[in-house]
């Protein structure tokens, strides 16, 4: 166990080890010759204003340092981004959410804009335009997307302090929908409910082998009349090489219910089909049935490349996927026209809805006007691509040393020596 005159002397020699160190900190202050950064600082609050009098300074500042408490303006980030050109060291930080936006016309001659956001999960997205607040949903999924009848100006994102703009989306233009089926009520009734949704149709109904009844000017299939083809059935079959050749050049085409099983739509089927599941309990009471009464012929094996859109007890309904430029939309559901005759009273109109949609997720529909790209449909990317990421302000290793006092430095050196003499003297040593 050492003795107390151990333990006094081996405190005069910490006492003495950090006199020596504050003397060789003092000493390396002095010669350090590095001339003073000038260091800047800014909010979102007076950002605009700072960044004018940094510039007509004449002279950059060394470190600018940005407290970001929402998005900056493209304006100001882009003169952040010249001033980091110009050697300025710019740095950042905030919590700032990421979010984008875009903006599609819905190809469907009812009109509307389909509106895609990202945003980190749970979090609220609102949309609003120049009058004010649209639709507000948490996102899931990584984003969440909604459909808009109309905007007054650009459309507006927000997730917290973050604001994503896009433009008024471009125009579109809609061309025929072409209907080939057995003749019958299905045939009927879905070329009934596009009609009366506003789509020009035309219409390839077979009555018997190499006997059709047409309605409409019947032509070439080719994306210069069509915007989607429905396949209904079997009927279908005679017309699958054109039906592709028209998919491949970009445009939609729905297997509806049975055409969906056709070998001859294998090259462009979403997946093959299973045995036709029909409910435990039909609806057997007037105004009873609904989309999910209706028999489905299920999607049993997906394609590596096919998205499943929706599900019916356990069973893939809907499934979707590319086709070189194309897109096609393959639903199981049979005899969709007993939900129409035999539902409720809003079963006409939402009968019509589902159709409308269903030909508006694949329908060609080329560009007629090309609105002038002027948004900012993702300001937390973009600033990170112009400053990097966010970030603590950093500085030099003098910086740092120069921000503690030398009063305080003088003050911890006299109180380090006197304790070590007064210690000395108090056990006799000098």
């Amino acid at each position: 166990m050492p003795s107390r005159a151990e333990i006094r002397g081996g405190f005069e020699s910490v006492l003495r080890v950090v006199s020596i160190a504050i003397l060789a900190w003092m000493l390396w202050l002095s010669l350090d010759r590095t001339p003073n950064e000038r260091l800047v600082s800014a909010r979102s609050a007076n950002i605009a204003s700072a960044l004018r009098d940094w510039s007509s300074a004449g002279i950059a500042p060394d470190r600018a340092s940005i407290q970001l408490d929402n998005t900056p303006s493209p304006l100001d980030r882009d003169w952040l981004r010249a001033l980091a050109s110009a050697g300025t060291l710019v740095s950042w930080k905030g919590n700032l959410r990421a979010a984008a936006i875009t903006a599609q016309a819905i190809p469907s001659p009812e009109g509307g804009i389909r509106v895609f956001t990202a945003a980190p999960n749970a979090n609220r997205v609102t949309i609003e335009d120049d009058l004010g607040l649209i639709e507000g949903a948490n996102a899931h999924g990584g984003g969440a997307s909604f459909e808009v009848p109309s905007a007054s100006g650009n459309l507006v994102a927000k997730v917290g302090t973050t604001r994503a703009t896009a433009d008024p989306p471009d125009s579109v233009r809609i061309g025929r929908v072409l209907v080939i089926g057995s003749a019958g009520w299905e045939s009927k009734f879905v070329t009934a409910a596009l009609e009366e949704a506003g789509w020009k149709v035309d219409a390839d109904m077979r009555v018997a082998p190499s006997v059709d009844v047409t309605q409409g000017s019947l032509s070439p299939i080719d994306t210069s009349r069509y915007s989607a083809v429905i396949a209904l059935d079997a009927a279908a079959a005679f017309r699958a090489s054109d039906i592709a050749r028209y998919v491949s050049s970009g445009g939609g085409l729905i297997l509806a219910g049975t055409a969906g099983s056709l070998e001859a739509f294998t090259s462009l089927r979403a997946g093959s089909t299973g045995n036709v599941q029909t409910p435990s309990a039909l609806e057997a009471e007037p105004g009873s049935a609904t989309l999910k009464s209706l028999s489905l012929l299920p999607i049993a094996s997906l394609k590596a490349d096919a998205i499943r859109l929706e599900s019916r007890d356990g069973f893939a309904a809907i499934a979707a996927r590319r086709h070189d430029s194309g897109r096609v939309l393959q639903e199981g559901y049979i005899d969709t026209w007993r939900w129409r005759m035999s539902g409720g009273d809003s079963s006409p109109a939402e009968h019509r809805e589902w159709w409308t949609k269903a030909v508006s997720s694949v329908a060609y529909a080329p560009v007629v006007r090309e609105a002038f790209i002027s948004s900012d449909n993702a300001p937390v990317a973009r600033l990170v691509a112009a400053l990097g990421p966010s970030s603590q302000t950093t500085t030099s290793l003098a910086s740092h040393a120069r921000s503690i006092s030398l009063w305080l430095l003088f003050a911890i050196l006299s109180l380090s020596l006197l304790a070590e003499w007064a210690s000395r003297r108090l056990r006799g040593s000098r």
